[in-house]
Protein backbone atom coordinates (compact mmCIF):
# COMPACT_ATOMS: atom_id res chain seq x y z
CA UNK A 1 0.00 0.00 0.00
CA UNK A 2 1.60 3.30 -0.91
CA UNK A 3 1.35 6.41 1.45
CA UNK A 4 -1.24 8.14 -0.45
CA UNK A 5 -3.94 5.05 -0.48
CA UNK A 6 -2.81 4.85 3.39
CA UNK A 7 -3.66 8.10 4.16
CA UNK A 8 -7.44 8.05 2.05
CA UNK A 9 -7.96 5.04 4.30
CA UNK A 10 -7.13 6.40 7.48
CA UNK A 11 -9.14 9.94 6.62
CA UNK A 12 -12.32 7.65 5.57
CA UNK A 13 -12.12 6.08 8.75
CA UNK A 14 -11.51 8.96 11.05
CA UNK A 15 -14.78 10.48 9.02
CA UNK A 16 -17.05 7.99 9.42
CA UNK A 17 -16.25 7.34 12.76
CA UNK A 18 -17.10 10.63 13.63
CA UNK A 19 -20.03 11.08 11.74
CA UNK A 20 -21.66 8.20 13.46
CA UNK A 21 -21.08 9.70 16.74
CA UNK A 22 -21.72 13.00 16.10
CA UNK A 23 -25.02 12.67 13.37
CA UNK A 24 -26.28 9.34 13.44
CA UNK A 25 -25.85 8.21 17.24
CA UNK A 26 -28.18 8.56 19.54
CA UNK A 27 -26.92 11.48 21.78
CA UNK A 28 -29.55 14.81 22.26
CA UNK A 29 -26.82 17.31 21.77
CA UNK A 30 -23.60 16.86 19.79
CA UNK A 31 -20.54 15.43 21.68
CA UNK A 32 -16.76 16.89 21.85
CA UNK A 33 -13.67 14.67 20.26
CA UNK A 34 -10.24 15.28 20.32
CA UNK A 35 -7.88 12.96 17.66
CA UNK A 36 -5.13 12.41 18.53
CA UNK A 37 -2.59 11.04 15.57
CA UNK A 38 0.91 8.93 16.16
CA UNK A 39 3.47 8.02 14.47
CA UNK A 40 6.10 5.27 15.44
CA UNK A 41 8.90 4.58 13.08
CA UNK A 42 10.04 1.72 15.78
CA UNK A 43 8.05 -0.62 17.25
CA UNK A 44 4.58 0.07 16.09
CA UNK A 45 2.93 -2.59 17.27
CA UNK A 46 4.36 -2.26 20.99
CA UNK A 47 3.31 1.53 20.72
CA UNK A 48 -0.17 0.77 19.34
CA UNK A 49 -0.82 -1.09 22.56
CA UNK A 50 0.76 0.99 24.96
CA UNK A 51 -0.71 4.25 23.62
CA UNK A 52 -4.15 2.36 24.00
CA UNK A 53 -3.29 0.89 27.20
CA UNK A 54 -2.26 4.31 28.58
CA UNK A 55 -5.41 6.25 27.01
CA UNK A 56 -8.04 3.64 28.44
CA UNK A 57 -6.32 3.63 32.14
CA UNK A 58 -6.59 7.31 32.13
CA UNK A 59 -9.82 7.69 30.71
CA UNK A 60 -11.37 4.52 32.10
CA UNK A 61 -12.91 3.71 29.25
CA UNK A 62 -12.19 1.61 26.05
CA UNK A 63 -9.91 3.69 23.47
CA UNK A 64 -11.30 3.92 19.86
CA UNK A 65 -8.33 3.30 17.58
CA UNK A 66 -7.48 3.46 14.16
CA UNK A 67 -4.69 1.79 13.13
CA UNK A 68 -2.88 2.31 9.68
CA UNK A 69 0.09 -0.50 10.11
CA UNK A 70 1.31 0.78 6.34
CA UNK A 71 1.72 4.23 7.33
CA UNK A 72 3.29 3.08 10.94
CA UNK A 73 0.81 5.47 12.46
CA UNK A 74 -3.04 5.52 14.26
CA UNK A 75 -5.90 8.05 15.28
CA UNK A 76 -7.24 7.75 18.40
CA UNK A 77 -10.66 9.12 18.95
CA UNK A 78 -11.35 11.07 22.31
CA UNK A 79 -15.23 11.31 22.14
CA UNK A 80 -16.12 13.41 25.23
CA UNK A 81 -12.51 14.83 26.17
CA UNK A 82 -12.36 18.45 26.68
CA UNK A 83 -9.64 19.89 25.24
CA UNK A 84 -7.33 20.24 28.40
CA UNK A 85 -7.58 16.45 28.68
CA UNK A 86 -6.82 15.77 25.26
CA UNK A 87 -3.57 17.65 25.83
CA UNK A 88 -2.69 16.54 28.79
CA UNK A 89 -3.23 12.63 27.11
CA UNK A 90 -0.77 13.72 24.54
CA UNK A 91 1.61 14.42 27.21
CA UNK A 92 1.62 11.64 28.55
CA UNK A 93 1.87 9.72 25.48
CA UNK A 94 4.57 11.75 24.18
CA UNK A 95 6.90 11.05 27.79
CA UNK A 96 5.84 7.31 26.72
CA UNK A 97 6.98 7.28 23.37
CA UNK A 98 10.31 8.74 24.04
CA UNK A 99 11.27 5.55 25.89
CA UNK A 100 9.60 3.08 22.86
CA UNK A 101 10.20 4.88 20.01
CA UNK A 102 13.77 5.82 20.22
CA UNK A 103 13.14 8.94 19.01
CA UNK A 104 11.49 7.91 15.83
CA UNK A 105 7.61 9.50 16.35
CA UNK A 106 5.42 12.04 15.76
CA UNK A 107 2.52 13.42 17.72
CA UNK A 108 -0.49 15.64 16.37
CA UNK A 109 -3.72 17.06 17.77
CA UNK A 110 -6.53 17.88 16.46
CA UNK A 111 -10.24 19.09 17.37
CA UNK A 112 -13.75 18.54 16.64
CA UNK A 113 -15.68 21.67 18.47
CA UNK A 114 -19.22 21.24 18.72
CA UNK A 115 -20.11 20.36 15.17
CA UNK A 116 -17.46 18.16 13.17
CA UNK A 117 -16.83 19.59 9.61
CA UNK A 118 -19.62 17.52 7.58
CA UNK A 119 -16.68 17.42 4.41
CA UNK A 120 -14.08 14.58 4.13
CA UNK A 121 -11.67 17.04 3.28
CA UNK A 122 -11.40 18.62 6.67
CA UNK A 123 -10.11 14.82 7.94
CA UNK A 124 -7.86 14.65 4.80
CA UNK A 125 -5.99 17.81 5.49
CA UNK A 126 -5.72 16.58 9.19
CA UNK A 127 -3.97 13.06 8.00
CA UNK A 128 -1.81 14.55 5.43
CA UNK A 129 -0.37 17.32 7.29
CA UNK A 130 0.43 14.38 10.05
CA UNK A 131 2.16 12.53 7.48
CA UNK A 132 4.28 15.73 6.62
CA UNK A 133 5.35 16.06 10.15
CA UNK A 134 8.64 15.30 10.71
CA UNK A 135 10.19 12.91 13.65
CA UNK A 136 10.21 15.42 16.27
CA UNK A 137 9.17 15.67 20.25
CA UNK A 138 6.60 18.63 19.95
CA UNK A 139 3.41 18.26 20.09
CA UNK A 140 1.70 19.69 17.17
CA UNK A 141 -1.75 21.32 17.07
CA UNK A 142 -3.67 21.21 13.89
CA UNK A 143 -6.22 23.58 14.82
CA UNK A 144 -3.66 26.26 15.28
CA UNK A 145 -3.37 26.96 11.29
CA UNK A 146 -6.01 28.99 11.63
CA UNK A 147 -4.08 31.57 13.52
CA UNK A 148 -2.70 33.59 10.73
CA UNK A 149 -3.89 34.27 7.22
CA UNK A 150 -2.55 33.13 3.86
CA UNK A 151 -2.03 36.74 2.97
CA UNK A 152 0.69 36.85 5.47
CA UNK A 153 4.20 35.76 4.54
CA UNK A 154 6.96 34.43 6.46
CA UNK A 155 10.18 34.02 4.09
CA UNK A 156 12.88 31.14 5.87
CA UNK A 157 16.03 31.20 4.93
CA UNK A 158 18.05 28.26 6.85
CA UNK A 159 20.93 25.71 5.48
CA UNK A 160 19.39 23.10 7.17
CA UNK A 161 17.19 20.89 5.41
CA UNK A 162 15.94 19.26 8.34
CA UNK A 163 15.32 22.56 10.31
CA UNK A 164 13.83 24.65 7.03
CA UNK A 165 11.55 21.69 6.37
CA UNK A 166 10.49 21.62 10.21
CA UNK A 167 9.61 25.04 10.69
CA UNK A 168 7.99 25.51 7.18
CA UNK A 169 5.61 23.07 8.21
CA UNK A 170 4.83 24.71 11.63
CA UNK A 171 4.16 27.80 10.25
CA UNK A 172 2.09 26.00 7.21
CA UNK A 173 -0.26 25.34 10.04
CA UNK A 174 -0.34 28.77 11.63
CA UNK A 175 -1.67 29.58 8.12
CA UNK A 176 1.20 31.59 7.08
CA UNK A 177 2.05 31.70 3.47
CA UNK A 178 5.39 30.17 3.92
CA UNK A 179 8.95 30.81 1.57
CA UNK A 180 12.03 28.86 2.30
CA UNK A 181 15.16 29.30 1.08
CA UNK A 182 18.41 27.37 1.08
CA UNK A 183 21.45 29.79 1.58
CA UNK A 184 21.30 33.82 1.30
CA UNK A 185 21.92 34.03 -2.39
CA UNK A 186 18.06 32.11 -3.17
CA UNK A 187 16.44 34.14 0.35
CA UNK A 188 17.72 37.61 -1.45
CA UNK A 189 15.91 36.39 -4.50
CA UNK A 190 12.34 35.08 -2.60
CA UNK A 191 12.75 38.52 -1.06
CA UNK A 192 13.18 41.00 -3.96
CA UNK A 193 10.47 38.91 -5.75
CA UNK A 194 7.79 38.26 -2.77
CA UNK A 195 8.30 41.02 -0.30
CA UNK A 196 7.45 39.40 2.64
CA UNK A 197 5.79 40.02 5.83
CA UNK A 198 8.40 38.68 8.17
CA UNK A 199 12.24 36.84 7.38
CA UNK A 200 13.86 34.52 8.95
CA UNK A 201 17.14 33.89 8.57
CA UNK A 202 20.02 31.93 10.05
CA UNK A 203 23.52 33.83 10.18
CA UNK A 204 25.58 30.42 8.61
CA UNK A 205 24.81 30.74 5.62
CA UNK A 206 26.26 30.01 1.71
CA UNK A 207 26.73 31.87 -1.35
CA UNK A 208 25.66 35.35 0.71
CA UNK A 209 26.33 35.09 4.73
CA UNK A 210 24.00 36.06 7.20
CA UNK A 211 25.39 39.42 7.90
CA UNK A 212 25.82 40.39 3.90
CA UNK A 213 22.60 39.17 3.70
CA UNK A 214 20.65 41.23 6.56
CA UNK A 215 22.89 44.27 4.92
CA UNK A 216 21.07 43.89 1.78
CA UNK A 217 17.77 42.80 2.69
CA UNK A 218 17.28 46.71 4.97
CA UNK A 219 19.01 48.09 1.50
CA UNK A 220 15.94 46.45 -0.60
CA UNK A 221 13.46 47.48 1.88
CA UNK A 222 14.75 50.96 3.45
CA UNK A 223 11.39 51.62 4.92
CA UNK A 224 11.36 48.39 7.10
CA UNK A 225 8.33 46.90 5.85
CA UNK A 226 9.30 43.22 5.84
CA UNK A 227 10.04 42.38 9.63
CA UNK A 228 13.43 40.41 9.87
CA UNK A 229 14.32 37.65 13.30
CA UNK A 230 17.52 36.17 13.07
CA UNK A 231 17.86 32.73 14.00
CA UNK A 232 20.98 31.34 15.01
CA UNK A 233 23.10 28.88 17.40
CA UNK A 234 25.76 32.26 17.49
CA UNK A 235 25.11 33.38 21.32
CA UNK A 236 27.76 36.04 21.18
CA UNK A 237 26.84 39.31 22.41
CA UNK A 238 28.76 41.09 19.90
CA UNK A 239 26.85 38.90 17.22
CA UNK A 240 23.67 40.00 18.85
CA UNK A 241 24.83 43.79 18.61
CA UNK A 242 25.54 43.64 15.19
CA UNK A 243 22.33 42.16 14.26
CA UNK A 244 19.97 44.85 15.80
CA UNK A 245 22.44 47.44 14.03
CA UNK A 246 22.10 46.25 11.08
CA UNK A 247 18.03 46.64 11.58
CA UNK A 248 16.51 43.08 12.77
CA UNK A 249 14.01 43.01 14.65
CA UNK A 250 14.59 40.00 17.02
CA UNK A 251 17.32 37.66 17.90
CA UNK A 252 16.32 34.10 18.81
CA UNK A 253 18.70 31.10 19.58
CA UNK A 254 19.15 27.49 19.10
CA UNK A 255 18.41 25.10 20.77
CA UNK A 256 14.71 27.21 20.55
CA UNK A 257 11.50 26.23 21.10
CA UNK A 258 9.03 26.66 18.19
CA UNK A 259 6.13 27.86 19.96
CA UNK A 260 8.37 31.09 21.31
CA UNK A 261 9.59 31.47 17.21
CA UNK A 262 6.03 31.35 16.19
CA UNK A 263 4.89 34.18 19.33
CA UNK A 264 7.42 35.95 18.19
CA UNK A 265 6.54 35.96 14.23
CA UNK A 266 2.98 36.90 15.82
CA UNK A 267 4.08 40.15 18.28
CA UNK A 268 6.26 41.24 14.85
CA UNK A 269 2.79 41.53 12.63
Amino acid sequence: MNNVSAVRKLNDRMYQAVLEKFWFGDRKKPVSCGILLVRSVHAYDEMLEAVRGLIETERRLPAEVLADPAGRQAAFLLFDSPWSETHYLALMVKGLLKNIADGEYAVMLARVKDRAERNPQWFEEVVELFEQLPATEEIVLFHERKAATESQSVLLVDGDEEVRGYLQLRLKMKGYRVLAARDGRQGLDLFRREKPDVVVTDLNLSGIDGYHLLTRLRGEDPDAGSKIVVFTDNRVEEAKRKCFELGVDDYVTKPFSPADLEARIERLL
